[in-house]
């Protein structure tokens, strides 16, 4: 959605342009404000942190609770020693299994890693952002979210 601009706005090198005619009733899309680059970018272990974090809360955490969703509707004795451990330790595996071969493999875990979450020149909001624009991740956000509602209330109505 396109924004009207009525005063001034600072371009992507952080430079204040005046108001002027020129710059009055402009239209600039929203990405154009909403992510000016930082201007260095983030130590690497903070970036990796970022994206391991982000991984962890938009794939690896609605895929394994809708599997334990699933394995309680069918009531399993897989989860005895907990759902929370269970989910925990399967997100952990995901997350580290990802952060180490998504780089080097990324047709194969086109699914796993989202490339996005580990820019470092981003972010944390902007990095979600990306992520939730490219049809593969809202199409995922969606579909995982739909997931957990519906085995949710299953679940609940099974007792």
């Amino acid at each position: 959605m396109p924004l009207t601009v009525l005063t001034a706005w600072a371009d992507y090198t952080g430079a204040v342009w005046s108001s002027s005619r020129a710059l009055r009733n402009r239209t600039i899309p929203m990405h154009a404000i909403s992510s000016p680059s930082p201007l260095a970018p983030k130590a690497p272990v903070l970036n990796l942190l970022e994206g391991m974090v982000l991984t962890a809360l938009f794939q690896a955490i609605p895929t394994y609770a809708g599997a334990a969703l699933i394995l309680k509707l069918a009531h399993s004795t897989a989860l005895r020693p907990g759902i929370i451990g269970v989910v925990a330790t399967a997100t952990l595996i995901h997350v580290l299994m990802s952060s180490a071969a998504g780089p080097r493999y990324p047709r194969v875990l086109n699914q796993a890693y989202a490339a996005e979450f580990y820019d470092a020149t981003l972010g944390l909001a902007d990095k979600v952002l990306r992520w939730r624009m490219q049809p593969e991740g809202s199409l995922q956000l969606l579909s995982s979210t739909a997931m957990l509602a519906l085995l949710s209330v299953a679940a609940v109505a099974m007792g």
